[in-house]
């Protein structure tokens, strides 16, 4: 990428084993697998709700109906390990825009997935919205940018280096994505937020559709994808990182133990400055 101050951190290695509960100030992000093995899906098929069953069904690709029982048998491993239930009993409920929610309203969390990668962001205190995306290069990106994005970031995408552009593009719209997803709103109210500037830059509008604020970190993806976390208000925070294949979360549970969330893989602090 140019030194547009948008670059993000370098990937993490993958580590086992992480407090139960994210400390004041910081956001647990989940890099989950999407490989099910049958017994697992099986496992999965069980605890998804009748909404979630039905919305699964839904999808005439048996790709993304598979896609859809790795993220939500996931969210529910997870949520549950966290709160000490089994994932069946998580109460998860859908907000007006499609987020997921806790009908308590205890945890914070949010999912994204694109092509081969799915996240899911948790936290206490601030509501969260996540985002990732996989590139597609030669897919033009400018006359976009010229239509929904503010002036001064078309003209950071127009002038890119052409094998950066896509790049620099979902950068931008990642980090858009993941404000309108801590908002619960929809995407088209943030296409106009501002969104360029260094990793952990503070995002507000003052008169729009969705003012803000929300403090934005960069996150540490695979090669071809670019991801960002928002967190409501503007404290600083850091990004704690973990790992789980579907098999890794239901091991534990085939076994009549809670599920374990280990040991965070990678730890991001706030920039400096």
């Amino acid at each position: 990428m140019p030194s547009t101050g948008i670059r993000p951190p370098p990937c993490p290695p993958r580590r086992r084993g992480c407090r139960a509960v994210p400390a004041p100030g910081v956001v647990h992000v989940w890099h989950l697998g999407l490989d099910l093995p049958p017994q697992v899906a099986r496992t999965f098929e069980e605890v998804l709700s009748p909404t979630e069953r039905a919305r699964r069904d839904g999808y005439a690709d048996p790709a993304v109906r598979r896609r859809f029982l790795a993220v939500y048998g996931s969210l529910r491993f997870v949520l549950g390990g966290y709160r000490g239930e089994p994932p069946a009993r998580v109460p998860l409920r859908t907000g007006r825009w499609g987020k997921p929610l806790l009908d308590d309203g205890a945890w914070r969390f949010n999912i994204s997935h694109s092509g081969r990668c799915a996240l899911l962001a948790v936290t206490t205190g601030r509501d969260v919205g996540v985002d990732v995306e996989r590139a597609h290069p030669g897919r033009s990106v400018e006359a976009f940018a010229r239509r929904y994005f503010p002036p001064a970031e078309a003209r950071l995408v127009a002038a890119s280096p052409p094998t950066e552009r896509t790049a620099v593009h979902l950068t931008l719209w990642t980090r858009k994505e993941a404000c309108v997803k801590a908002a619960g709103d929809r995407l088209l109210n943030g296409l106009d937020l501002p969104v360029a500037g260094p990793d952990g830059l503070l995002v507000h509008r003052p008169g729009g559709r969705i003012p803000g604020p929300w403090r934005v970190r960069d996150l540490r993806v695979p090669p071809g994808y670019r991801g960002a976390v928002a967190l409501a208000g503007t404290e600083p925070y850091d990004v704690e990182y973990h790992h789980r294949r579907p098999a890794d979360l239901t091991r534990a549970v085939v076994r009549g133990t809670p599920p374990s969330h280990g040991r965070p893989s990678g730890t991001d602090g706030p920039p400096e400055g």
